[in-house]
C-alpha cells in the first residue's frame, strides 16, 4: 500500500489562506483541543516548533494507544510511524513550517501494542510576526476505511 498525500494548491482566483498569527492561535486553542472532540475517530494536536513539545486531545492517545497524559517525546511518537509514513511526515512538515503552509496525509502508524493503524493528518500552522511557531492540527482514525480498500 502506499502512502496519500495531498498539498493544497491554491488556485490564482482563490485567496491564499493566511498561516494563523500566534495571538489568535492562542484564544483559539480551546477551540481547537475541543473542536473535533465530538468528531468520531479524530482529535486534535498541537507542536511547539521551539521545543517540539506536543499536546494530544484523549482522541489522539487513543489512537497511538497511549494512556492520556503520558509525557510525549517526539522522537519516541516518530517511531511509531512507518518508515515511509515517517518520511512522508518529515517532507511534507518542513515544507509547511518552510512556506508557512498546511498539509494532510494518510499515515500509517504502528501503536505500542503491535496494531497497525492508518491516520489521516490534518496540519496547519500558528505564526507569530511571519514565523511559523506551531503546527496543529486533526488526526483521524482512518483504519476501517484501509481495511475496505
Amino acid at each position: 500500500m502506499g502512502i496519500f498525500a495531498f498539498v493544497r494548491p491554491w488556485p490564482r482566483w482563490v485567496p491564499q489562506p493566511q498561516a494563523l498569527e500566534l495571538p489568535d492561535f492562542a484564544a483559539q486553542a480551546p477551540l481547537h483541543f475541543s473542536v473535533a472532540h465530538d468528531v468520531s475517530l479524530a482529535g486534535t494536536w498541537q507542536c511547539d516548533l521551539a521545543d517540539e513539545s506536543l499536546t494530544w486531545s484523549t482522541a489522539v492517545f487513543d489512537l497511538f494507544g497511549i494512556a492520556p497524559g503520558t509525557p510525549l517525546d517526539r522522537r519516541d511518537v516518530l517511531n511509531l510511524y512507518c518508515p515511509e509514513s515517517r518520511a512522508t511526515l518529515g517532507r511534507l512538515r518542513a515544507d509547511a513550517i518552510a512556506r508557512r503552509g498546511s498539509f494532510t496525509f494518510e499515515a500509517k502508524i504502528r501503536r505500542p501494542d503491535g496494531d497497525e493503524r492508518w491516520m489521516r493528518i490534518t496540519a496547519d500552522i500558528a505564526c507569530r510576526n511571519g514565523r511559523a511557531t506551531h503546527l496543529y492540527g486533526l488526526k483521524q482514525d482512518i483504519t476501517a476505511e484501509w481495511r475496505h480498500r
